[in-house]
């Protein structure tokens, strides 16, 4: 009876063994016979199914990054039509929606879809103004306005509105906007949420851009608009030819055209606008408009071309 005894006690010892979990005791699984341990091994695989299922859907992550990225625009275009060209054809390079506004009565029926309205008139015009009023007073409060600001700020603009928050200014110039980069000025009235708002668009259409102070002329612009400027100063006082002088620049200074060419190119009226109201606000004789170019604005072309 006592060996029975003995040989009872080990028998209880194993099936207490059995009850112990495979991750506290590892070294008891060896002698669990195999049988035993298939449940636990199958009860830790099943949660591991979802998770691999997670991971072998990475398109779905895709969706969600391109649905960020990729913002719905509807640009309202207005204004110089050299430059509503420009811009329309840039974005629509870009898959941004456009919407060249030729009626201001129109604004009214489209305003709700309208994501951003970009003003590009030059010149401070009367009808400038009648523009950017008629889409102040048309778009929710929400809706970035972008304006031309080479020739005003954007805070004399927009000062006389209703919703100063959402005006933002624009070097937009012509043949400018083949470079890579945007220049943007903000007023002292501009909210973060505008300003980032066009920035994500300009970004949508592969563009850098780079926010400058609210000032007349900008930055390209002006430095431009002075240079065609003491070119045909240069042509006035027959230091040298037109032609000498745009090879001389466009070779010697790897310009993308020379001064007087890239003038026409914008457009005389364009470039005499800018110094003019340069020459207005600042008083400073480097703006004074050379009196050929003055002459060229009205002309509307160099007269070489003519030959």
């Amino acid at each position: 009876m006592k060996k029975q005894t003995k040989k009872e006690k080990p028998k209880s010892k194993k099936k207490a063994l059995v009850r112990i979990d495979a991750a506290s005791a590892p070294s008891v699984i060896d002698s669990v016979p195999a049988a035993a341990i298939v449940p636990a091994v199958e009860s830790k695989t099943k949660p591991v199914k979802p998770e691999r299922k997670l991971k072998a859907t990475p398109p779905a992550s895709k969706k969600e990054k391109t649905g960020k990225t990729d913002v719905k625009h509807l640009v309202c275009l207005l204004g110089d039509e050299q430059l509503v060209r420009e811009y329309s054809t840039a974005f629509q390079e870009k898959g941004i929606a456009v919407q060249e506004l030729k009626n201001l009565g129109s604004v009214k029926n489209s305003a709700k879809k309208i994501t951003v309205a970009i003003e590009l008139t030059i010149a401070s015009t009367e009808q400038k103004r009648k523009n950017l009023q008629a889409l102040d007073e048309a778009l929710p409060a929400n809706v970035p306005i972008v304006s031309n600001a080479v020739a005003e700020t954007i805070l004399s603009q927009s000062h006389h509105l209703k919703h100063l928050h959402r005006f933002v200014g624009i070097a937009a110039f012509p043949t400018l906007l083949a470079n890579p980069l945007v220049e943007l000025s903000p007023s002292l009235h501009t909210t973060k949420e505008t300003a980032d708002t066009v920035k994500a668009l300009f970004e949508s259409a592969k563009k850098e851009t780079a926010m400058v102070q609210d000032s007349v002329g900008m930055v390209m612009p002006r430095i431009l608009c002075q240079i065609i400027n003491e070119a045909l100063f240069t042509v006035q006082n027959d230091v040298a030819s037109p032609k000498d002088i745009d090879e001389a620049m466009k070779h010697g200074t790897n310009y993308p055209h020379g001064p007087i060419a890239w003038g026409e190119q914008i457009g005389f009226s364009n470039v005499v606008a800018v110094l003019d109201a340069l020459y207005l606000h600042y008083h400073e004789e480097r703006y004074k408009v050379a009196p050929i170019l003055r002459q060229l604005a009205l002309a509307g072309i160099f007269w070489e071309t003519k030959e």
